[in-house]
């Protein structure tokens, strides 16, 4: 019953793992996932009293020996006990040095490659198909199947290691009883109590067997429609690597990180994949060649992580969390390079965050998200003429409410900024200038759209403005009375700090010329229209 017991949880566990890859996402595996590393925590707590449970019965890597195994050697009944007889000097010293390696990589910053030999690290990227990770997967199934138990776990997985020296006094597990030389004729015990031959299994059928893996298909064929082959662009060298939301530190991910993979295999946008830089390998990092950061992901990377190294954000859209901002390269686009007038970038920016300047892409940097859709459809070749920069630490910008938004764009006004626009809790331009200029400016800028509105002065023609620009919201330090009547009968919230019955000029000798050049005129396009004539 204890092993029916073991091997239905192997089994459950394993496949939950691989389903998670393949975006097979049950409840349970949705459940699992944000609990990994307490659950964890839990078995290596246990492991003093139960002994190497994980190895035998969660680890993807172990529970894959003990099948290689039983496929390989189905007529040799060895005791599970075996797996465990005394150690080896060798053994102990090849054990211990991939450990103290394993850790002091991880301490000084690389962890990509401290976490390298661990089983979720090895068996996500062999799912993944990045190579090195599946080189050492078949390297361990090619020791499972040459000889018999778990040699990758007793010899080499730092895992393993660690699991290794908590049992040393467990209570329930297995033990050799104190007579026993390390000889190992017992791994010859067939079903008679007398030595067999292994079935008939030679290291060449071991090595046939897992031959399968170095014929996988890495290469994705890109085509266009299935009949033209479509080129990609090269990658541009970033001086800063772009990683998934919700990895908002870098030091701190590259610590966390185990390169499982997962995150890789549940990105919606398929921009993610494994780094090859060395402090990084295997890590996840942005690649917007065939896809980018789609800005209505839920941060499904987040949420797949079982190590904590990307967090989900709860309460904040996608569009408020920077992971980086775009480059433009004059003498790379296609504008320069065969005067075409493109506009592939600004069209696609889900934030519009990049506008056109005299038929030239301007990028916001304060409003680029770092999304990498510009990138992603960037016609030039060999190289994008646009690309993203990442952020040594993500920016988060958290909604306020609105009493809380607008004291903050009083603060603006109050330390020299002209006039200030939110939307949606966030700040979303600021100008600076004389007049109604620095508002005619957020205007054109298409940033008064459902906007709070805060200014130094506001007349009739400012407001006609913010009417135009369909502004929800209007404060000023001063705000004349025929403005905020046109404003409130255009459905659109007034207030001020000091009402005031005109609008006068610099020298208070008469009207703001701005204000007698929209006298008579109840149109506020129209008013519009005469303020930029004037």
């Amino acid at each position: 019953m204890k092993k029916f017991a073991k091997v239905v949880v192997a089994a459950a566990a394993l496949a939950a793992v691989t389903a998670a890859f393949f975006g097979v996402k049950s409840e349970v595996v949705c459940h699992i996932q944000p609990a990994a590393t307490y659950v964890f925590l839990v078995v290596l707590l246990l492991t003093p009293l139960v002994g190497r449970l994980f190895c035998e019965c969660l680890c993807p890597l172990g529970i894959i020996q003990s099948i290689v195994n039983w496929i390989f050697h189905p007529r040799t009944k060895v005791r599970r006990v075996c797996t465990r007889l005394p150690e080896k000097k060798a053994q102990r010293v090849v054990r211990w040095t991939v450990f103290v390696a394993s850790a002091a990589l991880v301490a000084t910053g690389f962890g990509a490659l401290g976490w390298f030999l661990t089983p979720y690290s090895i068996y996500g990227k062999a799912l993944t198909l990045f190579w090195p990770g599946v080189a050492v997967f078949a390297l361990v199934v090619v020791l499972a199947a040459i000889g018999k138990g778990r040699i990758w776990c007793n010899w080499i997985c730092p895992a393993g290691t660690l699991f290794t020296l908590l049992s040393k006094k467990s209570v329930c597990a297995h033990k050799v009883g104190p007579g026993c030389g390390n000889c190992r004729a017992c791994f010859g015990a067939g079903t008679g109590g007398t030595p067999k031959s292994d079935g008939g299994v030679t290291r060449r059928d071991a090595l046939k067997g897992v031959a399968v893996l170095a014929a996988a298909d890495m290469a994705e064929k890109t085509t266009d429609g299935g009949f033209a082959q479509v080129s990609l662009p090269g990658v541009p060298k970033r001086p800063v690597p772009v990683l998934p939301p919700g990895a908002v530190g870098r030091g701190l991910f590259n610590a966390k990180c185990v390169a499982c993979g997962l995150c890789i295999a549940s990105c919606p946008g398929k921009c993610l994949v494994a780094s090859t830089a060395l402090k990084r390998f295997g890590q996840p990092e942005m690649d917007f060649r065939r896809g980018y950061c789609l800005s209505g992901c839920d941060y499904v990377c987040g949420h797949v992580c079982p190590a904590g190294a990307i967090n989900p954000i709860p309460r904040l859209e996608r569009k408020n969390v920077h992971v980086g901002h775009a480059i433009w390269k004059k003498d790379l686009c296609i504008r320069t390079t065969d005067d075409v007038q493109c506009t592939a970038c600004s069209r696609k920016c889900p934030v519009q965050a990049i506008h056109l300047v005299e038929g030239f892409p301007v990028v916001d940097k304060a409003k680029c998200i770092g999304c990498g859709a510009c990138e992603h459809v960037c016609p030039a070749r060999p190289l994008p003429a646009i690309f993203v920069k990442g952020f040594e630490r993500q920016r988060l910008v958290w909604p306020m409410d609105e009493l809380s938004l607008i004291a903050e764009m009083k603060s603006l006004v109050e330390n020299g900024v002209s006039c200030v626009a939110a939307r949606d809790g966030v700040i979303v331009g600021q100008e600076t200038g004389r007049g109604i200029l620095p508002i005619l400016k957020l205007l054109d800028a298409g940033k008064l759209a459902h906007a709070v509105v805060v200014d130094k002065v506001v007349g009739r023609a400012a407001a006609a403005i913010c009417v135009v620009g369909g502004a929800k919201r209007v404060h000023a330090a001063i705000m004349g009375a025929d403005a905020s009547a046109l404003l409130k009968a255009r459905g659109i919230t007034a207030s001020a700090d000091r009402t005031v019955p005109r609008i006068l000029n610099r020298d208070l000798s008469d009207g703001c010329p701005m204000e007698r050049a929209v006298d008579g005129i109840d149109d506020p396009a129209e008013m519009v229209k005469a303020l930029r004539s004037r």
